[in-house]
């Protein structure tokens, strides 16, 4: 082949390459562009819409998680996936708490909008109901589903399987109910599925287990964080542990329990603070022999608040 043939022939790829990049980043640009001028900022990380998607027009929102769409020449029904919002129209059920505004940000959204229908291979077509199971995008680049539960108004819902968006869509139901959005305020719902009109419960206050509590119980020591202190070592015919701290800060050890699991008996001496790093000695206290020389004698950490915080498996065979 000649020479200027292979030539051209690799100037006629590379071409192609930087054609098809130029198409993607301009679709990228012109999705968060058209996001920019329509008022709706999307964060950096936000879930980009898929490409080729086909497109309805909105002509009724039933209540905040169901609407019905035009698409092509028919009409239909469509459930959002990985929400579940405040029931406002079910037949056996009263309206619930934040139901009423649920719909109204649904219309709000919604009302008359066209959008783009994402279906998702892990899910069902559509439910018992017939209603599609979708995703809905307006043309902004938002994602219906997603705005409705980092808004407050909806809850995470998983039917059956995991679905395409459900960590993110998780991600934002935590972050509403940390900020106390919508439905997750206490002024409102609280995140209970209550009446509207209803006043939510107040928490009920879970006091933590005094130490003698703790240590006739049998933590699985797969739940023990390591952090921020780890049990070193416990020399039985001593009675000492050795407690180092795994953090670059002090930890107060007030209120803490360390338990010898096999008497269900607690550790006393566990006091005072350890210093960034730092590994520290703590005799047991009692005058009385708390370990078992001669028997596995695991060793269980938990803090002020009753968590298990480090577990030391006791390899003593005799």
């Amino acid at each position: 082949m000649p020479r200027n043939t292979r030539t051209c022939g690799i100037r006629l790829i590379l071409i192609a390459i930087v054609a098809v990049i130029l198409i993607v980043a301009a679709f990228l640009i012109a999705q968060r562009w058209l996001a920019f001028t329509s008022g709706a900022e999307l964060p950096a990380d936000y879930p980009l819409r898929p490409d080729n998607l086909p497109q309805a027009r909105v002509i009724e929102v039933v209540d905040g998680d169901t609407v019905r769409v035009r698409l092509d020449d028919r009409e239909e029904t469509v459930r959002l996936i990985g929400i579940d919002t405040p029931e406002t129209v079910h037949p056996t059920r009263p309206v619930e708490c934040f139901g009423a505004e649920a719909s109204a940000q649904a219309h709000n959204l919604l009302d008359g909008q066209a959008v783009f229908l994402e279906a998702d291979r892990s899910q069902s077509d559509a439910d018992r109901y017939g209603r599609l199971l979708r995703y809905l995008w307006l043309r902004d680049g938002r994602l219906v589903n997603y705005e409705l539960l980092r808004q407050g108004y909806a809850f995470e819902y998983t039917f059956d399987t995991p679905y395409r968006y459900q960590d993110i869509f998780q991600q934002a139901e935590r972050d509403s109910r940390t900020a106390q959005h919508g439905l997750w305020s206490p002024s409102a719902c609280a995140g209970q599925r209550i009446a509207a009109g209803q006043t939510p419960l107040a928490p009920t206050p879970v006091l933590p287990l005094s130490s003698a509590e703790l240590c006739a119980t049998t933590p699985p020591p797969e739940s023990a964080r390591d952090a921020p202190v780890i049990i070193v070592a416990v020399d039985k015919r001593a009675e000492t542990v050795e407690l180092r701290n795994a953090t670059d800060a002090s930890v107060d050890l007030s209120g803490w329990t360390l338990c010898s699991l096999r008497g269900g008996q607690v550790h006393p001496g566990i006091a005072g603070s350890l210093a960034p790093g730092a590994s520290d000695l703590f005799p047991s206290t009692s005058g009385q022999p708390i370990w078992s020389d001669r028997e596995r004698d695991d060793a269980a950490l938990f803090d002020a608040q009753g968590r298990l915080i480090s577990y030391w498996v006791d390899a003593t065979t005799e």
